[in-house]
């Protein structure tokens, strides 16, 4: 028989809560797992297209749950913003109801450890050491760009283009919680930002898509959230089992079949590692969705003409690479500087049979490779020297922290990689190789055994 790792007993009381809600619970329940802290395991053997998890809409935790005269001081606020309100400020007659669910969730002092928008802003800079090849050390965390808006290291900086994404995930998040607090603190002049950010969390990395039909009204994407008791302790993976809501609540239903023992995921979403990181405040060791947003390289090269062509024809913007290569958008503004404006149209048309093909190719990937993935591949390098620098250490910048980041800014070194074996031709790859460049036999080899080197954060 399996050994399944028990839950604690604040986990057993919320489920004895929440079945007195109306949720149903068959065949799974919650265990703790190791380097995740808790999941949702296989009690028995389950069969693809069981029914595991029902929870009925009066279980949910959505805006209508809130008091109107309670809602009626906050307007105008999200309600991501209302949500975490009420948590951090509602009547404990009215919010007591949730004390057994509460129990379950993350610490503040988790989430210190797990989320970038808690983490610190810098650390007190230290020498450049004469053998270090950094041109500046430990002035800033080095977040991956998709996370902080900025390329520390390589030559493209912030595009200052009105064009470039000099919006990270970060500042983008950080806003959103900032306009919030705005409403609530001028509502509640006494609530304290550190108690309110850690509920604001709470519904950030807990909350599912919810289309509150009752409200009979359009509601923007990102207000349709509600909190879903027990359907929040599954784990995230790129695939999992099936979350599906309608006027009745919200059902789980197993997309595969499972061993005991076996942990059963959902899906939040077709999201990369950064947003996962500075969203949830995790990252996944194997993600297909996984990507690098190069906007900021690539639009930083381009002459202000060009940008508007891109802009005209729809592809300005939004580009990616991947362990597959670089995405279809990201192909059509670098043939912007490789080839004349009649062959540039050709290929948006979809006409490439009409071109040099072969010339065009070989053209448009050594740009990428002198031009793009080389900035790319010296940003991820500089910031694992840095972050593997003893010197980083720091009472602020804890061991987690750190580890996060080596294993992303790796992942990121990965998707480089990948994606120049994957989606450059053989001629110009062969080019590379031969003048030593890039990724040449020393360089690669110790790559490919981080790649494959098992992590114990896996």
């Amino acid at each position: 028989m399996v050994d399944i790792p028990p839950s604690s007993d604040h986990h057993e009381r919320f489920i004895d809560w929440a079945k007195k809600q109306g949720v149903s619970i068959d065949g799974v329940w919650p265990a703790g797992i190791a380097g995740r802290g808790i999941g949702i395991i296989a009690q028995r053997k389950i069969k693809a297209g069981e029914l595991l998890v029902t929870v009925p809409t009066s279980a949910l935790f959505t805006i209508k749950s809130i008091p109107p005269d309670f809602r009626d001081k906050h307007a105008p606020i999200s309600v991501h913003g209302m949500l975490a309100s009420f948590l951090t400020l509602g009547k404990a007659e009215d919010t007591g109801k949730y004390t057994e669910w509460c129990n379950t969730w993350p610490s503040l002092a988790d989430f210190k450890q797990s989320m970038p928008i808690l983490w610190p802003k810098n650390l007190p800079p230290l020498q450049k050491q004469p053998k270090s090849s950094l041109p500046v050390f430990r002035s800033f965390i080095p977040l991956p760009p998709a996370v902080s808006g900025e390329w520390k290291f390589s030559n493209c900086g912030r595009s200052k283009s009105r064009y470039g994404n000099s919006k990270g995930l970060l500042q983008k998040q950080q806003e959103r919680l900032t306009r919030d607090w705005n409403v609530v603190s001028r509502v509640y002049p006494n609530a304290r930002y550190e108690k309110y950010t850690y509920n604001w969390l709470i519904v950030n990395t807990r909350s599912f898509y919810y289309d509150l039909l009752e409200l009979k009204r359009v509601v923007p994407r990102e207000d349709c959230m509600v909190l879903c008791p027990l359907v929040d302790y599954f784990n995230h993976a790129d695939h999992g089992c099936e979350v599906t809501f309608n006027e009745n609540g919200f059902t789980v239903t197993s997309d595969r079949d499972y061993a005991v023992g076996e942990e059963l995921y959902v899906s939040y979403g077709s999201h990369n590692n950064d947003f996962l990181l500075t969203e949830y405040g995790f990252i996944l060791s194997q993600n297909k969705w996984d990507s690098l947003c190069v906007d900021d390289v690539l639009l930083s090269k381009l002459h202000h003409s060009t940008l508007k062509r891109l802009e005209n024809a729809g592809y300005l913007g939004n580009y990616t690479l991947s362990c597959e290569g670089l995405c279809h958008r990201t192909q059509v503004a670098v043939r912007t500087m490789t080839i004349g404006k009649r062959d540039w149209q050709l290929f948006v048309e979809g006409r490439e049979e009409e071109m040099e093909a072969e010339r065009d190719e070989f053209k448009a990937d050594s740009w990428v490779c002198y031009k793009l993935l080389d900035e790319c591949k010296v940003e991820a390098e500089y910031s694992l020297e840095m972050l593997e620098d003893e010197r980083m250490k720091d009472p602020d910048f804890t061991e987690a922290m750190q580890a996060t980041l080596i294993k992303r800014w790796t992942q990121i070194k990965r998707l480089i990689f990948e994606a120049f074996r994957n989606g450059i031709n053989d001629d110009t790859k062969h080019a590379f190789f031969s003048e030593n460049m890039w990724f040449d036999v020393q360089g690669l080899r110790p790559l490919e055994q981080l790649i494959h080197q098992p992590s114990s954060l896996d």
